[in-house]
């Protein structure tokens, strides 16, 4: 088991890195654009292709690290009224169903991916086959999924009594105006 905790630790350092370097090359890229364009009356050609390359793997990496840190998009007003034995059951319900439906949208995206790549279509100003972008759509869905298959065996853990309840973090309260 150790080695799937040393694999799980790569893979976040491995997100955090694609994420940080990802949206730190946008912002320098469309830096550099605006002074080429501004100082030089010449803008970077590639500029705008590059950017949608980037959000395109911010995006789905993003979701799995997302995911990793329970920093996604949740429904919680269920969740948060049930305590104990019930949370757990509850989260492990849609953390098993959220998990089924990112691995089946791994699944068709890999079947887009293929399809991308039987047409044959390069991006128009660096060239790049398009499919070799389109890859981190179904290896981002399919490591969200096991993001959360990861928290629905928590979830299991603590039904079954074998780990205590995780402490849920509370969402920041909203300061009364005088």
């Amino acid at each position: 088991m150790s080695w799937l905790r040393k694999l799980d630790w790569v893979l976040e350092k491995l997100e955090a890195f694609i994420l940080a370097s990802g949206i730190l090359l946008m912002a320098l890229n469309s830096v550099g654009n605006v002074f080429g364009r501004y100082l030089f009356n010449q803008s970077i050609y590639f500029s705008e292709e590059l950017n949608q390359f980037l959000i395109i793997f911010v995006t789905f990496v993003g979701c799995s690290y997302a995911a990793r840190h329970g920093r996604h998009i949740c429904m919680s007003a269920l969740t948060e009224q049930l305590k104990g034995r019930a949370a757990a059951l509850a989260m492990l319900v849609i953390n098993g169903v959220t998990a089924a439906l990112m691995l089946w949208l791994a699944w068709a995206a890999v079947g887009y991916v293929e399809s991308a790549a039987k047409v044959g279509r390069s991006s128009s100003a660096l060239q790049v086959p398009l499919h070799y972008i389109y890859l981190v759509i179904p290896l981002g869905l399919g490591m969200t999924g096991l993001q959360f298959i990861r928290h629905a065996f928590i979830q299991l853990q603590v039904l079954l009594g074998l780990r205590a309840a995780p402490e849920r973090l509370d969402d920041a309260t909203i300061p009364v105006q005088p």
